[in-house]
Protein backbone atom coordinates (compact mmCIF):
# COMPACT_ATOMS: atom_id res chain seq x y z
CA UNK A 1 0.00 0.00 0.00
CA UNK A 2 2.66 2.19 0.59
CA UNK A 3 5.58 2.51 -0.96
CA UNK A 4 8.77 5.40 -0.93
CA UNK A 5 8.38 8.90 -1.93
CA UNK A 6 9.29 9.77 -5.52
CA UNK A 7 10.03 13.37 -3.72
CA UNK A 8 12.77 15.18 -1.89
CA UNK A 9 10.76 15.20 1.24
CA UNK A 10 10.70 11.69 3.37
CA UNK A 11 7.01 11.60 3.84
CA UNK A 12 5.72 8.66 3.36
CA UNK A 13 2.52 9.06 0.88
CA UNK A 14 -0.09 6.83 -0.71
CA UNK A 15 1.16 6.42 -4.87
CA UNK A 16 -2.22 4.64 -6.30
CA UNK A 17 -0.50 2.27 -9.48
CA UNK A 18 -0.96 2.74 -12.65
CA UNK A 19 -3.02 -0.63 -12.95
CA UNK A 20 -5.86 1.98 -12.17
CA UNK A 21 -5.50 3.47 -15.58
CA UNK A 22 -4.65 0.24 -17.38
CA UNK A 23 -7.95 -0.61 -15.88
CA UNK A 24 -9.51 2.00 -17.93
CA UNK A 25 -8.43 0.25 -21.34
CA UNK A 26 -11.18 -2.36 -20.10
CA UNK A 27 -14.04 0.04 -19.40
CA UNK A 28 -13.76 -0.06 -15.88
CA UNK A 29 -13.13 3.85 -13.71
CA UNK A 30 -11.89 3.92 -10.59
CA UNK A 31 -11.57 7.56 -8.74
CA UNK A 32 -12.77 8.94 -5.34
CA UNK A 33 -16.05 11.25 -4.43
CA UNK A 34 -13.98 14.72 -4.72
CA UNK A 35 -10.42 15.26 -4.70
CA UNK A 36 -9.86 18.53 -3.24
CA UNK A 37 -9.60 18.10 0.62
CA UNK A 38 -7.26 19.68 3.01
CA UNK A 39 -6.35 16.46 5.24
CA UNK A 40 -5.14 14.58 1.80
CA UNK A 41 -2.11 17.15 2.27
CA UNK A 42 0.35 14.57 3.43
CA UNK A 43 -0.87 11.03 3.17
CA UNK A 44 -1.72 11.80 -0.54
CA UNK A 45 -0.83 15.30 -2.08
CA UNK A 46 2.67 16.47 -1.14
CA UNK A 47 3.04 19.37 1.30
CA UNK A 48 2.28 23.09 0.20
CA UNK A 49 -0.20 21.97 -2.01
CA UNK A 50 -3.04 24.21 -2.62
CA UNK A 51 -6.26 23.63 -3.71
CA UNK A 52 -5.90 25.08 -6.94
CA UNK A 53 -3.25 22.22 -7.70
CA UNK A 54 -5.06 19.30 -6.42
CA UNK A 55 -6.67 18.19 -9.59
CA UNK A 56 -3.01 18.54 -11.57
CA UNK A 57 -1.72 16.11 -9.44
CA UNK A 58 -5.14 13.57 -8.85
CA UNK A 59 -5.03 13.35 -12.52
CA UNK A 60 -1.77 11.50 -12.51
CA UNK A 61 -3.15 8.73 -10.47
CA UNK A 62 -6.90 8.48 -11.73
CA UNK A 63 -8.82 8.61 -14.81
CA UNK A 64 -12.15 9.71 -13.07
CA UNK A 65 -13.30 11.56 -10.20
CA UNK A 66 -17.06 12.85 -9.08
CA UNK A 67 -17.68 16.57 -9.01
CA UNK A 68 -19.39 17.16 -5.38
CA UNK A 69 -19.14 20.63 -5.19
CA UNK A 70 -21.91 21.20 -7.56
CA UNK A 71 -24.27 20.08 -5.23
CA UNK A 72 -23.47 22.76 -2.80
CA UNK A 73 -22.90 25.63 -5.40
CA UNK A 74 -24.44 25.35 -8.55
CA UNK A 75 -21.53 24.73 -11.30
CA UNK A 76 -20.43 27.59 -13.52
CA UNK A 77 -19.85 27.24 -16.99
CA UNK A 78 -16.63 29.15 -16.51
CA UNK A 79 -15.36 26.98 -13.51
CA UNK A 80 -15.81 23.59 -15.12
CA UNK A 81 -13.86 25.10 -17.82
CA UNK A 82 -11.11 25.53 -15.79
CA UNK A 83 -11.40 21.97 -14.46
CA UNK A 84 -11.46 19.84 -17.46
CA UNK A 85 -8.84 22.34 -18.94
CA UNK A 86 -6.31 21.28 -15.87
CA UNK A 87 -7.47 17.48 -16.54
CA UNK A 88 -8.66 16.97 -20.73
CA UNK A 89 -8.13 12.87 -20.29
CA UNK A 90 -10.08 12.50 -17.30
CA UNK A 91 -14.28 11.66 -16.89
CA UNK A 92 -16.34 13.48 -14.55
CA UNK A 93 -19.31 12.57 -13.09
CA UNK A 94 -21.16 15.97 -11.50
CA UNK A 95 -23.63 15.43 -8.31
CA UNK A 96 -26.82 17.43 -9.14
CA UNK A 97 -27.54 20.96 -7.57
CA UNK A 98 -28.92 20.08 -4.03
CA UNK A 99 -32.32 22.14 -5.31
CA UNK A 100 -32.99 19.70 -7.34
CA UNK A 101 -32.57 16.67 -5.34
CA UNK A 102 -32.83 17.77 -1.71
CA UNK A 103 -34.61 20.74 -1.95
CA UNK A 104 -36.82 19.31 -5.51
CA UNK A 105 -38.15 22.80 -6.27
CA UNK A 106 -38.96 22.87 -9.92
CA UNK A 107 -37.80 25.91 -10.44
CA UNK A 108 -36.47 25.92 -14.48
CA UNK A 109 -33.95 28.56 -14.06
CA UNK A 110 -32.08 26.06 -11.77
CA UNK A 111 -32.33 23.25 -13.61
CA UNK A 112 -31.31 25.34 -17.21
CA UNK A 113 -28.24 26.49 -15.43
CA UNK A 114 -27.30 23.49 -13.73
CA UNK A 115 -28.03 21.91 -17.64
CA UNK A 116 -26.09 24.47 -19.29
CA UNK A 117 -22.94 23.88 -17.60
CA UNK A 118 -22.66 20.39 -17.93
CA UNK A 119 -22.87 21.29 -21.23
CA UNK A 120 -19.05 22.07 -20.97
CA UNK A 121 -17.81 18.84 -20.36
CA UNK A 122 -20.54 16.99 -22.40
CA UNK A 123 -19.34 18.51 -25.68
CA UNK A 124 -15.85 17.64 -24.63
CA UNK A 125 -16.72 14.47 -23.86
CA UNK A 126 -15.07 14.50 -20.49
CA UNK A 127 -18.63 13.81 -19.23
CA UNK A 128 -19.51 10.38 -17.93
CA UNK A 129 -22.90 11.08 -16.41
CA UNK A 130 -24.83 13.00 -13.95
CA UNK A 131 -25.55 11.53 -10.35
CA UNK A 132 -28.53 12.24 -8.80
CA UNK A 133 -28.47 11.43 -5.44
CA UNK A 134 -31.71 11.40 -3.45
CA UNK A 135 -31.99 11.72 0.21
CA UNK A 136 -33.11 9.08 2.55
CA UNK A 137 -36.38 10.63 2.86
CA UNK A 138 -37.25 10.63 -0.47
CA UNK A 139 -39.73 7.34 -0.60
CA UNK A 140 -41.15 5.63 -2.94
CA UNK A 141 -44.39 7.15 -3.64
CA UNK A 142 -46.49 7.93 -7.06
CA UNK A 143 -45.19 11.47 -6.36
CA UNK A 144 -42.05 11.21 -6.36
CA UNK A 145 -42.03 8.64 -9.68
CA UNK A 146 -43.91 11.72 -11.22
CA UNK A 147 -41.63 13.79 -10.10
CA UNK A 148 -38.77 11.23 -11.20
CA UNK A 149 -40.69 11.45 -14.90
CA UNK A 150 -40.54 15.44 -15.03
CA UNK A 151 -36.23 15.14 -14.29
CA UNK A 152 -35.07 12.33 -16.40
CA UNK A 153 -36.99 13.87 -19.20
CA UNK A 154 -35.21 17.41 -18.87
CA UNK A 155 -32.12 16.14 -18.18
CA UNK A 156 -32.26 13.39 -21.47
CA UNK A 157 -29.62 14.45 -23.04
CA UNK A 158 -27.10 13.00 -20.35
CA UNK A 159 -26.36 9.63 -18.90
CA UNK A 160 -28.09 9.91 -15.67
CA UNK A 161 -27.91 7.78 -12.47
CA UNK A 162 -30.07 7.49 -9.48
CA UNK A 163 -29.03 7.06 -5.99
CA UNK A 164 -32.07 6.33 -4.12
CA UNK A 165 -30.99 5.25 -0.65
CA UNK A 166 -33.98 4.42 0.83
CA UNK A 167 -35.16 0.80 0.80
CA UNK A 168 -38.48 1.48 -0.37
CA UNK A 169 -37.14 1.92 -3.93
CA UNK A 170 -35.83 -1.63 -3.86
CA UNK A 171 -37.96 -3.71 -5.51
CA UNK A 172 -39.22 -4.95 -9.78
CA UNK A 173 -41.08 -2.04 -10.38
CA UNK A 174 -37.83 0.40 -10.01
CA UNK A 175 -35.67 -1.35 -11.54
CA UNK A 176 -38.27 -1.74 -14.80
CA UNK A 177 -38.43 1.66 -14.46
CA UNK A 178 -34.60 1.99 -15.14
CA UNK A 179 -34.53 -0.31 -17.95
CA UNK A 180 -37.37 1.54 -19.54
CA UNK A 181 -36.08 4.76 -18.78
CA UNK A 182 -32.33 4.07 -19.89
CA UNK A 183 -31.24 5.40 -16.63
CA UNK A 184 -28.66 3.91 -14.34
CA UNK A 185 -29.27 3.02 -10.49
CA UNK A 186 -26.43 3.26 -8.39
CA UNK A 187 -24.98 0.89 -6.30
CA UNK A 188 -24.35 1.63 -3.15
CA UNK A 189 -21.95 0.20 -0.45
CA UNK A 190 -22.97 2.09 2.91
CA UNK A 191 -23.45 0.48 6.63
CA UNK A 192 -26.31 -2.29 6.92
CA UNK A 193 -29.29 -0.42 8.41
CA UNK A 194 -32.62 -0.42 8.27
CA UNK A 195 -34.30 0.93 5.52
CA UNK A 196 -31.00 1.67 3.75
CA UNK A 197 -30.53 0.00 -0.08
CA UNK A 198 -27.58 -0.62 0.83
CA UNK A 199 -24.67 -3.40 -0.66
CA UNK A 200 -27.16 -4.12 -3.38
CA UNK A 201 -25.21 -3.87 -7.06
CA UNK A 202 -27.21 -3.13 -10.24
CA UNK A 203 -25.62 -4.02 -13.32
CA UNK A 204 -26.42 -1.80 -16.21
CA UNK A 205 -25.93 -2.89 -19.59
CA UNK A 206 -24.05 0.69 -20.74
CA UNK A 207 -22.75 1.93 -17.32
CA UNK A 208 -22.46 0.53 -13.83
CA UNK A 209 -21.84 3.11 -11.20
CA UNK A 210 -20.74 2.70 -7.56
CA UNK A 211 -20.41 4.55 -4.69
CA UNK A 212 -18.41 3.54 -1.74
CA UNK A 213 -19.29 5.21 1.18
CA UNK A 214 -18.28 3.49 4.25
CA UNK A 215 -19.72 1.17 6.53
CA UNK A 216 -19.71 3.70 9.69
CA UNK A 217 -23.41 2.56 11.58
CA UNK A 218 -22.42 4.70 14.50
CA UNK A 219 -22.65 7.59 12.43
CA UNK A 220 -24.32 7.52 9.37
CA UNK A 221 -27.75 9.10 10.30
CA UNK A 222 -26.28 11.52 13.26
CA UNK A 223 -22.84 12.34 12.09
CA UNK A 224 -21.85 14.79 9.49
CA UNK A 225 -20.29 15.21 6.24
CA UNK A 226 -17.07 13.71 7.49
CA UNK A 227 -17.41 11.58 10.31
CA UNK A 228 -20.56 9.68 8.67
CA UNK A 229 -18.06 8.48 5.94
CA UNK A 230 -15.22 7.77 8.37
CA UNK A 231 -14.67 4.39 7.63
CA UNK A 232 -11.44 2.22 6.86
CA UNK A 233 -12.61 -0.76 4.65
CA UNK A 234 -11.14 -4.29 6.61
CA UNK A 235 -9.43 -6.76 3.78
CA UNK A 236 -11.92 -9.12 4.16
CA UNK A 237 -14.65 -6.35 2.76
CA UNK A 238 -11.98 -5.31 -0.01
CA UNK A 239 -12.40 -8.87 -1.26
CA UNK A 240 -16.32 -8.60 -1.03
CA UNK A 241 -16.53 -5.43 -2.98
CA UNK A 242 -14.13 -7.10 -5.58
CA UNK A 243 -15.77 -9.54 -6.04
CA UNK A 244 -19.16 -8.14 -6.58
CA UNK A 245 -17.18 -5.60 -9.28
CA UNK A 246 -16.30 -8.18 -11.16
CA UNK A 247 -19.68 -9.50 -11.97
CA UNK A 248 -20.42 -6.28 -13.13
CA UNK A 249 -17.82 -5.94 -15.39
CA UNK A 250 -18.89 -9.07 -16.77
CA UNK A 251 -22.27 -7.69 -17.50
CA UNK A 252 -21.27 -3.86 -18.16
CA UNK A 253 -19.68 -2.36 -21.00
CA UNK A 254 -18.26 0.49 -18.69
CA UNK A 255 -18.25 0.79 -14.69
CA UNK A 256 -17.28 3.70 -12.58
CA UNK A 257 -16.63 3.53 -9.03
CA UNK A 258 -15.94 5.95 -6.52
CA UNK A 259 -14.66 5.99 -3.17
CA UNK A 260 -16.73 8.18 -0.85
CA UNK A 261 -15.12 7.42 2.98
CA UNK A 262 -13.11 10.38 2.10
CA UNK A 263 -11.28 11.13 5.77
CA UNK A 264 -7.53 11.15 5.70
CA UNK A 265 -7.30 9.89 2.08
CA UNK A 266 -8.87 6.57 3.02
CA UNK A 267 -10.92 6.75 -0.79
CA UNK A 268 -7.19 6.80 -1.62
CA UNK A 269 -6.57 3.64 -0.26
CA UNK A 270 -9.26 2.21 -0.82
CA UNK A 271 -9.15 2.63 -4.62
CA UNK A 272 -5.68 1.25 -4.30
CA UNK A 273 -6.22 -1.73 -2.50
CA UNK A 274 -9.40 -2.46 -4.91
CA UNK A 275 -7.27 -1.98 -8.13
CA UNK A 276 -4.31 -3.97 -7.28
CA UNK A 277 -7.23 -6.70 -6.80
CA UNK A 278 -8.92 -6.23 -9.87
CA UNK A 279 -5.32 -5.87 -11.75
CA UNK A 280 -4.60 -9.37 -10.30
CA UNK A 281 -8.04 -11.29 -10.69
CA UNK A 282 -8.27 -14.24 -13.09
CA UNK A 283 -11.85 -13.65 -14.50
CA UNK A 284 -10.49 -10.06 -16.08
CA UNK A 285 -7.58 -11.67 -17.63
CA UNK A 286 -10.04 -13.25 -19.91
CA UNK A 287 -11.63 -10.03 -21.12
Amino acid sequence: MYQESLFTEQETRLLPPRSIWKLRQRGVFLGTSGYSYEDWIGPFYRYGTKKPQMLEYYQHFFPATELNYTYYSMPRPSTLFQIRNKAPNMMFSVKAHQSITHERRTLQQNWLDFADAMMVLSDADQLACVLFQFPYSFKCTNDNFGYLDELLEYFNTFRIVLELRHASWHHDTTYSYSRKRGITLCSVDAPRLPGLTSNVMYPGKDLAYVRLHGRNAQNWFDGDNITRYDYRYTPEEIADIVRKIVSLIEASHHVYLFANNHPRAQAVETVTQIAQALDHHPALAAL
